[in-house]
């Protein structure tokens, strides 16, 4: 995956972490509460997770996508 293509993959993560997290908020205090609780942990956790598993680099992962493709 292309850098151009992680970074737009990270806006995304980012923009839906932020209007699951205000969901979460918005839903929880109709129920009495202060904070997100463990729903957004769980959110934020996905979060993570997302932006782990796009910006992980393989071992054999040579930087150069097109070449490495044939080989």
């Amino acid at each position: 995956m292309s850098k151009l293509s992680k970074v737009i993959v990270t806006i995304i993560v980012i923009i839906v972490f932020i209007i699951l997290t205000v969901v979460v908020h918005i839903v929880r205090e109709e129920a009495g509460y202060r904070t997100p609780g463990i729903m957004g942990l769980i959110v934020f956790g996905a979060m993570v997770g997302a932006l782990s598993a796009v910006w992980r680099k393989r071992k054999d992962d040579k930087g150069d996508d097109i070449t490495n493709r044939n080989s």
